[in-house]
């Protein structure tokens, strides 16, 4: 039975992501437009460190990750100035103070004694993988530009496409188009999904920045802490 439309491939697709122990979101937004599913499994040991921090809230939007970011660790002994934290971020006075007050409030950021600022951390990365799943029924030239963006934040970048789509394009001269974008391919049925292609991470650039935020948009208390 061959599939009629692209959304039709969400439910096996989503219970092979969940089977694999990954926390699933359809429809995820992402800076050069919508990913079918990203799905992410967490390190339990950097959850529980990162709790033990009373970081219970998720540290919020990209431009608050990014600053956070560009606070050193309070293990390294280093730290920096509010001042010179607006020159590297090239935020005004008003919006870098808003955001780092959040930041101590939320746990994340701690003044020190001369007023400079460290970063509590000790977990992060926070994930083991992010998945990133494009559905295609056809256009896959398109499917495949698409896949090749989510490596930037994913560390497993595939398009989902009906099986016999699958077989014919890794036994034709397509195949090599994936394999040197690094891209995996899965093949979907009524009732099941399977890789036929595993992704690569050869020449993988991922942002730690854009990964960060993409894992923020998991963090729930009630389920990170199991």
């Amino acid at each position: 039975m061959t599939f009629g439309r692209e959304h039709e491939m969400a439910l096996p697709v989503g219970n092979w992501l969940r089977r694999h122990g990954m926390q699933v979101k359809p429809e995820f937004a992402v800076p050069w437009g919508i990913c079918d599913f990203v799905a992410v499994s967490l390190n339990a040991t950097k959850v529980r460190k990162r709790l033990e921090f009373g970081q219970i809230n998720a540290i919020g939007p990209l431009w608050r990750v990014s600053l956070l970011q560009h606070i050193p660790d309070k293990e390294t002994g280093r730290s920096i100035t509010q001042s010179k934290l607006e020159r590297l971020c090239g935020a005004p006075p008003e919006f870098t103070g808003k955001e780092l007050e959040k930041l101590i409030a939320d746990r994340f950021v701690r003044r020190t004694a001369r007023l400079s600022l460290q970063k509590l951390n000790g977990w992060f990365p926070l994930h083991n993988r992010i998945v990133a799943v494009e559905l295609k029924l056809s256009r896959v030239s398109d499917a495949l530009a698409q896949a090749s963006c989510n490596r930037a934040f994913a560390t497993e970048s595939f398009i989902a496409i009906p099986t016999e789509t699958a077989l014919r394009i890794l036994s034709g001269p397509r195949r090599a188009d994936f394999v040197n974008a690094g891209v995996g391919i899965l093949g979907v049925t009524q009732t099941r999904c399977k890789v036929m292609l595993k992704p690569s991470a050869r020449g993988i650039q991922a942002d730690p920045t854009l990964q960060m935020h993409c894992v923020e948009r998991f963090w729930r208390t009630k389920d990170s802490s199991t």
